[in-house]
């Protein structure tokens, strides 16, 4: 096994437990790994630090897996921390038809590259890593065998394995794609595709929120916007909305939405939805004098990096201006950020200019994160990714 030194900064967060060392954090050394190799990682003063995936590639140089130097990482170390996670989640270990859950989160379940999400009887499964990769026939045997899954789709075409050196590949590495599958989430019926969803088919980190989000919306006319699939909007009319307006710009999302709307008993001509860019349609609501009791924001990632932070402050500024323009008074805004290098206060304030700006004065009423299924580290805050707010706008 080949011995990696680190620079004294980078050694005190890896003491730390931050799973990540950058390449500019490695000393020079004599022997370069292989993409994918286990090494051992030492500090400045040749203390112990942890074993870690080595990637020739990525600026993630190191991905730390264990910081105890007396631990063997080998097939039953991998096979133990995959058990590990599923039985938090499930502690049968059984799949249960129509439920969803996400299994395995990388780096806050210390396997870092590695999601496993459950879809009923189906698993689908993203290796994003060197490290991963090169373990990915023994990951595939031992969920067969954890789980028994009826089919195992592997969804590896995330851009951070560009980083990695690693092309794309989507295929089912057991089972057959089953078209369509049907789970239910708080009493709401969904039909995903699990091979053409984004993410692994379906936003599982807003589960709970859902539902908190839907208990404002009794009686309340509703913009579910960046609708996708009609998450929180199906939730807003099981709730008892009055009416719910869906905002998306992709077509194929609209079709999954009215087949979901069928799935739980509503005809597409009970609701309203519309096609087009979500920045320009909050403005045209404006200008027709439209007016909502409820509006929720739940766009995508406008900031994958703090390099493009500047225009995602302007955007999501952008949209909540907007949104708080077109409600009623005391009406509910419940807006998000899933940009992972968006931390929550600088994401309240963007709020707190838009509330400005709009002439709105705001209060707080609930801040909302991701599912238990997606815990969030403490030695690693990029696991705190999704951040919400429930807003009043008076």
């Amino acid at each position: 096994m080949i011995d990696l030194q680190l620079k004294a900064k980078a050694a005190v967060q890896a003491h730390h437990f931050h799973p990540w060392v950058f390449s500019q954090g490695i000393l020079p050394h004599a022997t370069e790994p292989q993409s994918g190799e286990v090494v051992r990682v030492f500090d400045d003063t040749g203390q112990f630090v942890a074993y870690a995936h080595y990637s020739q590639k990525s600026k993630i140089a190191l991905r730390l897996l264990a910081w105890n130097e007396s631990e063997v990482i080998d097939v039953d170390w991998y096979l133990h921390r995959i058990a590990q996670s599923i039985q938090l989640r499930l502690p049968k270990s059984k799949l249960k038809p129509k439920q969803a859950t996400r299994l395995v989160y990388s780096e806050s379940d210390r396997l870092p590259g590695l999601i496993v999400d459950a879809f009923g009887t189906y698993l689908v499964v993203q290796i994003l890593s060197a490290g991963m990769e090169r373990v990915r026939d023994m990951i595939f045997d031992h969920l067969t065998q954890l789980l028994k899954p009826d089919g195992i789709l592997e969804l590896s075409d995330a851009e951070v394995r560009k980083l990695e050196g690693l092309e794309p590949r989507v295929v089912w590495q057991t089972g057959a794609d089953p078209g369509e599958t049907v789970i239910v989430e708080n009493g709401v019926t969904f039909t995903l595709n699990l091979t053409e969803g984004q993410k692994t088919g379906f936003y599982l980190d807003q589960t709970r929120n859902r539902a908190t989000v839907a208990s404002y919306t009794k009686d309340k006319d509703v913009l579910d916007a960046f609708c996708y699939s009609g998450g929180f909007g199906l939730h807003a009319l099981k709730a008892g909305a009055k009416s719910v307006r869906f905002l998306d710009n992709s077509q194929s999302a609209l079709e999954i939405l009215k087949n979901n709307l069928s799935l739980n008993g509503v005809s597409p001509d009970e609701v309203s939805i519309d096609q087009g860019d979500v920045f320009q349609a909050l403005r045209k609501y404006r200008d027709a004098a439209r007016s909502f009791d409820v509006i929720i924001l739940d766009p995508p990632k406008f900031a994958p990096t703090h390099a493009s932070l500047n225009h995602a402050s302007r955007a999501y500024k952008d949209i909540n201006l907007w949104a708080m323009k077109l409600l009623r008074p005391d009406g509910i805004l419940a807006t998000f950020s899933c940009s992972g290098a968006l931390d929550q206060e600088s994401f309240l304030r963007i709020i707190q200019y838009a509330a400005m700006d709009a002439g709105r004065d705001v209060q707080i009423l609930e801040r909302l994160s991701q599912a238990p299924d997606h815990p969030v580290r403490l030695a690693f805050p990029e696991s705190d990714y999704l951040k919400g707010f429930i807003l009043r706008i008076r």
